[in-house]
């Protein structure tokens, strides 16, 4: 399985491991699910009358996250996240609040509190987050019947800049409001930006039931317009994952009342039924498990949502290509990292996929999906910060997930770009140089955040070096610089890792193919080795889980060792090299081509 950030289960002798007293620390414990050790840590760095004041508002956020996350308690997350805002974290924290008023339906509240949380932030970028969150408030409102609130979310949204607007979170809220105001260009302009289309309007697995989105959107959202042609919008809303922006606008035109035994009715209100079951579900059995309790019988869950669809539509026949053809849905049950896991989203791209590593060939099947309703525990857990990013299945099926693959774009272009997201960087890596040697005292290998950071932006300098290259005279540098991105995102997560897997299950026998460590140790020689930007693996495989005992944990030390042992052999080879820091802090003074080299002699089957 491939991941923007795996999580993973601790083996015995891990959890036994002491972890520091830091704020740092207590991010480790808590990626690794060791929630209530991390939550006592923070509690004494925020009473610590010797703690810095960053590390006392970073502590009093993260313990109000906790609560609202974990535990769901909005006054207490509040309490904390305030306590927060008084500290150096001012701008996170009113982001934080701003999140758990929205979640919690405190839309009243948020509103009233939206400009001094927006002006907690330097930026406009960053205050924009937390002005999306207040025209989610609006439409929160709209759907509960307050009239005015639609005109508020429309003035609220015209005030975000254009980045975040088109951002993923900023067109799906411009969908919803654009729907509900009947603004057909609107809508289709939000559509369009949310799954970045330009040559066509309709995903490429959305076009074999809506060969184009331009019609559906201007019968459906004209005024005289019918039961049919809006049914037909919600249909393909539907199929695209938009639920909470599909059920309010087919509610608000009143499909539920004069379309009530409709057979698109009865498979869209299946839909929104089973999903919203199911999503409430899979939160409380998360909750759970965060709080070392069991987990829900998830198998039985989702096998119950996924007949409520084949109900709803009155499918027949084979459940995963029915789902698929009909609702566009593509689900499974498994154990990811050690935790019982849902993974349910919306196939808006499918094909099938040559993959060839070393003379070694696979046919697979690809599948996007995106609009998740589930990705996972481990995703859950880590809150946006990180996710699963896709996996392989017999077949072989190479499934990505493509709302997790946008948000590093973007990033990206924010560092290349300039600006304070590059400063805010480089003011951290200094900060996080100690905190890399400290982490090595005890070893060779350890997550290093503060390398991590310094390849990030090796990366982006690269890939923008690159889209400047190729770009023509007036050419859009953002967007060439965001389509580099991400087709080398893709070809290195999906078609060589995730290939690898393809390959490897043909190649790999007996015990070793049970082994998904030494399968993920593989997949990343091949990034590695076969990528276009080797940079770009290196992010991912110096990464928290380490030392966790899951299988890309034990994948990503084992490679990190390979490489300090080679930059021990190889110091004169090594530009800069400096014999008196450790090997692996300098992990990113190696070319590319040495990079490659390294992991071509690791893997087996490039010998």
């Amino acid at each position: 399985m491939r991941s923007a950030l795996c999580l993973a289960l601790l083996l015995l002798a891990a959890c036994s491991d002491p972890i520091p007293e830091t704020i740092d620390g207590a991010m480790q414990a808590y990626s690794h699910n060791r929630v209530a050790e991390a939550e006592a840590i923070y509690r004494r760095i925020a009473a610590d009358p010797a703690a810095s004041a960053r590390d006392k508002a970073a502590a009093h956020r993260q313990l109000g996250r906790i609560a609202w996350l974990i535990d769901g308690d909005a006054e207490r997350a509040l309490d904390e996240v305030r306590t927060a805002a008084g500290g150096t974290e001012t701008c996170a924290a009113a982001q934080l609040e701003a999140r758990i008023l929205q979640e919690a339906q405190k839309a009243d509240l948020l509103l009233s509190r939206l400009e001094p949380l927006a002006k907690a932030c330097e930026g406009a970028d960053l205050a924009d987050q937390i002005r999306l969150r207040a025209v989610a408030a609006g439409l929160d409102l709209a759907a509960a019947g307050r009239r005015d609130a639609l005109d508020v979310a429309a003035r609220l949204l015209a005030a975000v800049g254009a980045e975040r607007r088109e951002g993923l979170s900023g067109s799906a809220i411009a969908l919803q409001l654009a729907l509900l105001q009947g603004d057909s260009p609107a809508a289709l302009k939000a559509w369009k930006d949310y799954f970045w289309l330009t040559d066509t309007d309709v995903p490429q697995g959305l076009a074999a039931a809506y060969p184009a989105a331009a019609p559906v959107f201007e019968a459906g959202l004209d005024p005289a317009a019918g039961a049919a042609p809006r049914l037909q919008l919600v249909d393909m809303l539907v199929r695209a994952g938009f639920a909470s922006a599909a059920e309010r606008f087919a509610r608000s035109a009143g499909l539920d009342r004069i379309a009530a035994a409709d057979p698109l009715w009865e498979k869209a209100s299946a839909y929104f039924e089973a999903r919203r079951t199911l999503e409430t579900a899979v939160l409380a059995s998360n909750r759970r498990v965060a709080r070392g309790g069991s987990a829900a019988d998830l198998e039985a869950l989702l096998d119950s949502a996924l007949a409520r669809l084949m109900a709803g539509a009155r499918l027949s026949g084979d459940r995963k290509a029915a789902l698929l053809r009909a609702y566009s849905v593509y689900a499974r049950a498994d154990e990811t990292d050690g935790y019982d896991s849902v993974h349910f989203g919306h196939a808006v791209e499918q094909g099938r996929w040559p993959v060839e590593q070393y003379g070694h060939r696979a046919l697979a099947t690809f599948l996007a999906l995106d609009n998740m309703a589930a990705n996972g525990f481990g995703s859950w857990l880590w809150d946006g910060s990180a996710a699963t990013g896709g996996w392989t299945e017999e077949g072989p099926v190479i499934v990505q997930i493509r709302s997790e693959y946008t948000s590093s774009p973007l990033t990206a272009w924010a560092l290349f770009s300039g600006g304070p997201a590059r400063a805010r960087l480089l003011e951290d890596l200094k900060r996080e140089e100690r905190a890399d040697l400290a982490a090595l005292a005890g070893g060779d290998v350890a997550y290093l955040p503060g390398l991590a950071g310094r390849i990030e932006l090796q990366v982006a300098d690269r890939v923008g070096r690159r889209a400047k290259a190729g770009l023509p005279p007036g050419g859009d540098l953002r967007r060439a610089f965001l389509a580099e991105y991400w087709r080398a995102s893709f070809n290195q997560s999906m078609l060589v890792h995730e290939g690898r897997h393809a390959i490897d299950k043909k190649l790999v026998r007996g015990l070793a193919r049970f082994n998904d460590s030494n399968l993920e140790y593989r997949a990343k020689l091949s990034e590695l080795a076969l990528g276009d930007y080797p940079r770009l693996a290196l992010v991912n495989i110096d990464a928290p889980e380490i030392g966790s005992g899951s299988a890309h944990g034990k994948a990503d030390e084992k490679v990190l060792q390979a490489y300090v042992e080679w930059i021990r052999g190889h110091s004169a080879e090594i530009a800069g090299y400096d014999p008196r820091r450790p090997p692996l802090v300098q992990l990113d003074k190696l070319t590319d081509a040495q990079l490659r080299a390294v992991a071509r002699e690791l893997d087996p089957i490039a010998k």
